[in-house]
């Protein structure tokens, strides 16, 4: 039997961190979905990259990188 995998699925405007506990995760906001598209003949093909976040570093300064679902997760404030 194969095991249902749980989706997340993020917006523009959630706040987001990195699942791995082990780094100093910044906390994040979602800017956008990141596709590219492929011509193939007369179809037009949109392929998933990532997810778009921004966030602020120690240094004050704006950063942005894209990641995958898979590294996200939802930011509970303790």
């Amino acid at each position: 039997m194969i095991n249902e995998i749980e989706k997340t699925f993020f917006n523009p405007g959630d706040i987001v961190t990195l699942k791995h506990g082990e780094l100093i995760s910044p906390v994040m906001y979602v800017v956008e979905k990141i596709t590219q598209s492929y011509k193939h003949g007369n179809e037009i093909t949109n392929i998933f990259k990532g997810i778009k976040c921004r966030w602020f570093d120690r240094n004050m300064v704006l950063r942005e990188a894209v990641f995958s679902t898979k590294d996200l997760k939802f930011y509970k404030n303790k």
